[in-house]
């Protein structure tokens, strides 16, 4: 099986040309899963870094992302959401969006 990528480069008024260094402390692991990804990709790892502080810059946003595992409480009331739905304890269906409206209102 073939393995194919693309990649989409952006010309976007934010450089002056002058180039400088930036320092900054991270996970030794995460830099270098990072530095190893970048090299399999054939991409210096620096146009990467380029690429995420353009794209910040550009969308004036960045997005975080954590992994998602509930908390032990909230995984608690998902499991008897579960049971409820399966023994179709406390669930009500309604027919119509009136029936529904109804039910709320008393």
């Amino acid at each position: 099986m073939t393995k194919s990528a693309t990649y989409t480069t952006r010309t976007r008024p934010v450089s002056n040309g002058v180039k400088t260094t930036i320092m900054f402390k991270t996970d030794k692991k995460l830099k270098e899963s990072a530095q190893k990804m970048a090299r399999k990709m054939g991409i210096p790892f620096s146009a990467v870094m380029n690429e995420y502080m353009r794209d910040f810059v550009e969308k004036r946003s960045i997005a975080f992302s954590a992994p998602l595992k509930p908390t032990p409480y909230l995984k608690r009331i998902l499991d008897q959401g579960e049971k409820d739905l399966k023994t179709g304890k406390n669930i009500k269906t309604f027919s119509s969006i009136e029936e529904l409206m109804a039910d709320l209102e008393n």
